[in-house]
């Protein structure tokens, strides 16, 4: 637990409080076929959006120290 939360576990109850988990948080992203190429959108189902699907976050890689 870092220090953040332990803070916030402090000052609220605990049922009130859920923190975001950035690792399983999910951004939408152009959905690709086999070989790589995009997938276009289907006119046909206005309702779902076919050229986007969610995926995970990529985690930053550390930075070079110098």
């Amino acid at each position: 637990m870092n220090w953040f939360k332990k803070v916030l576990h402090f000052f609220t109850p605990l049922s009130s409080v859920e923190l975001p988990n950035p690792l399983k948080e999910k951004k939408p992203v152009r959905a690709r076929n086999k070989k790589g190429h995009y997938i276009a959108d289907d006119p046909s189902t206005p309702n779902v959006n076919e050229a986007y699907t969610k995926a995970p976050k990529k985690r930053g890689r550390p930075r070079k120290k110098k």
